[in-house]
């Protein structure tokens, strides 16, 4: 691994701490984090600001999510409904219109205080606040509204998963270094074991994106390809049939 490329170079001469395992398809579910209109679409939320004070972030950010997540959301996508896997979606913003809900820290940060960036959250039921339509959710599907950057302080995610019986999570969405970081992260405190799809995620650059994923492989759980989540899978599901 010492010529890896990316995010994976070096990461042999660093203690790893997670734990191994293999998934158990039944026993696994799908977690799409916060592809919404707000922060997944170059014309709304987060983008037009991007735009106008850091094209090239702009640039690389919407690009990736166009050419790389959002293709492979929709192969992760086909693989769990057509096995009859669970798929959870979580969208970020307020659930009051008012804002009021919000955590103390994204307060701040939707104040404009902070680097001068304008609100870009979207309460629940607003345009913004809605997934992407290329991969929205379908009937059956569990969708939870967060106020957090983690799911896990916000909802009711941790008691529903394990009324489901999940207990591996197949990680996807926006961004990087943010909400999949803490998300999964956090998951992995509360005893899931978790794989970040790393060409279903996102960040604002590279380096942000790639030093999480080295993080993440290094102390929390699994960083897996799209093709290898779904091949394991699919070996894992011929074993049990």
């Amino acid at each position: 691994m010492a010529n890896a490329p990316g995010w994976q170079a070096g990461l042999d001469r660093l203690p790893k701490l997670a734990s191994v395992f293999e998934l158990d398809p039944r026993k696994t579910a799908l977690v799409v984090i916060d592809m919404q209109y707000l922060d997944a679409h170059p014309d709304y939320g987060l983008g037009p600001y991007l735009r106008r004070n850091y094209p090239e972030s702009f640039s690389y950010y919407f690009g990736r999510v166009a050419s790389t997540v959002l293709p492979n959301h929709l192969k992760l996508l086909e693989f769990f409904r057509k096995n009859g896997l669970r798929v959870i979606y979580l969208a970020a913003g307020p659930l009051l219109a008012d804002r009021s809900d919000l955590t103390p820290s994204r307060k701040v940060r939707e104040s404009g205080k902070v680097g001068g960036r304008p609100s870009y959250l979207s309460s629940v039921g607003s345009f913004e606040h809605q997934v992407l339509p290329e991969i929205a959710p379908q009937q059956g599907e569990l969708v939870l509204d967060k106020n957090s950057s983690s799911p896990f302080s916000s909802t009711a995610i941790d008691q529903l998963l394990r009324n489901m019986g999940i207990e591996y999570l197949v990680v996807t969405g926006v961004l990087t270094f943010a909400c999949v970081l803490l998300t999964a992260a956090d998951a992995a405190d509360r005893g899931y074991r978790c794989v970040v799809v790393e060409d279903a995620v996102a960040g604002l650059d590279q380096a942000h994106h790639e030093a999480t994923l080295r993080v993440f492989a290094a102390i929390y759980g699994r960083v897996e390809t799209t093709e290898a989540v779904c091949a394991e899978m699919q070996r894992q599901l011929a074993v049990v049939r």
